[in-house]
């Protein structure tokens, strides 16, 4: 395995367990390119949206559920 491969494979079990929505916020506060940070918060907004989708009462199938509560546990 080459450094690049190793200082990735760091990096996963690093952020394996947290939600996605922390490391969002943690490229929105670290970095210093904007697109990447635009990025981010599209992203988080999408969350958000898929959150409340998850909300019991609103209606969707049992794939859609499904697909979302796998987004929103990874």
């Amino acid at each position: 395995m080459n450094k690049n491969q190793q200082s990735n494979a760091n990096q996963l079990c690093f952020s394996i367990g947290r939600p996605l929505a922390v490391l969002l916020e943690e490229v929105q506060d670290s970095s210093s390119d904007t697109k990447l940070i635009q990025a981010a918060e599209q992203i988080l907004e999408a969350l958000q949206t898929f959150e409340i989708a998850n909300k019991p009462g609103v209606s969707k199938s049992a794939r859609t559920s499904q697909a979302i509560y796998e987004i929103l546990t990874k």
